[in-house]
């Protein structure tokens, strides 16, 4: 959303929030359902006149069951915190039918709000993506700590003044939302790549802990920002994580003795290197030839297929 209008809207969308808060903060709404509602709020004040699109091409397999509202009540409620010329709205005037809210939410396309935030929404509320619903922006070590657990975050800012100003990386409230939503489907959509993630979260907590990975977040910002991204904001495949973090290990070294990616390292500090990628690795526990396989990873000595399908196979064995 653009500058001018999370200075003019925010105060209307704090103030329609606020019914719907109470009802949440009293249990008559879940997290889920409230968190649709705050979507719905903000999408349908940027774009009053085509905010709603229609039924999705390919409905969603299982909708949301015993929800807490319904379109009419959400309608009822909203309408009288509107001012004239909103209420009056054709777009709203969609909501006046007797169907489950978040059933309607997941059923139908929003503009800009890409499909996997309603497959999230509706697996929150039957119970299959276990997401916690938070009032702050949480850091990347926390969010890590969430995933050793098996959860993911979503981030739902309540405060005025955040919602007329917060930015961070180019997303306001609502692009935050959504973006949390969107790492939650693609977190928890396969059971086994999660699982799988889930357990690389866990070792890399460790690593996360290591004296000298403590002491690079400290001296190098770029390592700080790469090392954090895989922490809370990458989903992938195990094996892509592990290339990733080993490339991050590497590019630190590569900075701290100002050469490029393409330079070779110093006999010395491809020696330190090699030593804190190998102490990391062992966190893993990988069997003999997946090890060997994961020092090979990202050299010309790494046996393409052969070796990714090794590692492949070895970092989904985790239960």
């Amino acid at each position: 959303m653009e500058d001018e209008f999370l200075q003019k809207q925010s105060p209307l969308a704090h103030k329609c929030l606020q019914v719907f808060m109470r009802l949440w903060q009293s249990k008559s709404l879940s997290d889920a359902e409230i968190a649709a509602i705050y979507i719905l709020i903000f999408s349908f004040l940027r774009r009053p006149k085509d905010f709603l699109g229609g039924p999705h091409n390919q409905p969603l397999a299982t909708l949301p069951v015993n929800s807490r509202i319904s379109c009419q009540t959400f309608f009822e409620l909203l309408q009288k915190e509107l001012p004239e010329d909103l209420r009056q709205a054709k777009s709203l005037a969609r909501f006046q039918r007797p169907d489950d809210l978040l059933s309607y939410f997941c059923a139908h396309s929003w503009r800009s709000i890409p499909l996997s935030v309603a497959q999230s929404l509706m697996a929150w509320e039957n119970g299959q993506y276990p997401l916690r619903l938070l009032s702050y922006v949480p850091t990347p070590k926390e969010v890590l700590s969430m995933q050793t657990e098996g959860q993911r975050c979503v981030s739902m800012l309540q405060d005025l003044t955040e919602m007329q100003e917060f930015v961070e990386e180019g997303r306001d409230v609502l692009g935050f939302i959504v973006h949390d939503l969107i790492h939650a489907d693609h977190f928890f959509a396969d059971p086994v790549k999660a699982r799988a993630q889930i357990e690389f979260s866990r070792r890399l907590m460790v690593v996360f802990g290591f004296h000298d990975i403590q002491g690079m977040l400290q001296t190098d910002a770029v390592f700080k920002k790469e090392f954090e991204y895989l922490m809370s904001d990458m989903n992938s495949f195990p094996l892509h994580l592990l290339k990733t973090f080993k490339a991050v290990l590497l590019g630190y070294f590569k900075r701290r003795e100002g050469l490029a990616m393409t330079e070779a390292l110093s006999e010395a500090t491809e020696a330190e290197f090699q030593r804190l990628y190998e102490s990391s690795l062992k966190i893993w526990e990988l069997p003999l030839e997946a090890h060997s396989a994961a020092q090979r990873l990202n050299t010309p000595l790494f046996q393409g297929l052969d070796d990714s399908l090794l590692l492949h196979s070895a970092l989904l064995q985790y239960q």
